[in-house]
């Protein structure tokens, strides 16, 4: 058990470090490492994933507050842009449960390190792309709405989507990062409950999980993700723009690496 909770306490302290570095809430890296850790316990194949993508939402409710906290200070949110999109997210992160709940683990395991790719792939054009674009309330609520369904269904903050949005958007890297911290919280919030609504039917769950939340992982987690979330944000605004997409972009495609292989 001790070394359980150690193994919590490490992947929330790494998530809590690139929640504030990136604005994606931390959902990225811990679905891989709940994966690994909840797969060492034994835990049942067939659930071990909507496990790890229902318990990654709901620690992900504390880091993306901690995150948003923190850049909220250096002001790097834009509240204009992030209404519409939060709006969408709230509808999105309902069906998106809905659609997890359906898929079998292991195809959930590769739609995950699919996706991962893709948006390593995205964030480096969006590096070397100029041209950005207007986007209107109702484009932006509809790509929250698609931003909180593929979210949900990954058990990310989705800041891998947001930034990416935002910077086409025209905001600057720092503002990008900021405001997709801020929407990480309704996709974790609406996320988790919908999981633990659909979870709590499977009886063949391990003790101490709440629907498709694993209690001792949502606290072990959540304690240490806090308090690096704002390590993150500092060493963010200390980087150049140019330094966080690259960093972004790697991560992404070792994470992809992981859950494909």
């Amino acid at each position: 058990m001790m070394v359980e909770l150690i193994s919590y306490l490490i992947a929330g302290s790494m998530a809590g470090i690139l929640a504030g570095m990136f604005g994606v809430g931390g959902g990225i890296l811990i679905v891989p490492m709940l994966t690994f850790i909840f797969l060492s316990l034994g835990f049942n194949d067939s659930y071990v994933t909507h496990l790890a993508v229902g318990t990654s939402l709901s620690t992900i409710i504390f880091t993306g507050l901690s995150s948003a906290r923190a850049h909220f200070y250096k002001n790097a949110i834009n509240f204009q842009a992030f209404y519409p999109v939060a709006t969408g997210i709230s509808i999105g992160c309902i069906a998106g449960a809905f659609v997890a709940n359906l898929l079998d683990g292991i195809v959930l395991r590769k739609i995950i390190g699919i996706f991962a790719l893709l948006i390593a792939i995205q964030i480096y054009i969006a590096k070397n792309q100029i041209k950005t674009f207007k986007a209107s309330s109702s484009i932006a609520f509809m790509s929250g709405s698609g931003i909180g369904g593929i979210s949900t269904i990954l058990g990310i903050g989705g800041g891998s989507f947001t930034v990416p949005f935002f910077k086409y958007s025209g905001l600057d890297m720092k503002v990008c990062i900021g405001t997709a911290a801020a929407c990480g919280v309704p996709i974790a919030l609406f996320g988790s409950i919908s999981f633990i609504v659909l979870g709590l039917d499977n009886s063949n769950l391990p003790e101490h999980s709440l629907g498709y939340v694993y209690l001792p992982a949502l606290i072990g987690i959540s304690l240490s993700s806090v308090f690096t979330a704002s390590i993150g944000a500092n060493i963010a605004h200390s980087v150049s723009d140019k330094m966080l997409s690259i960093l972004f972009s790697i991560m992404m495609v070792v994470i992809s690496a992981y859950m494909l292989f």
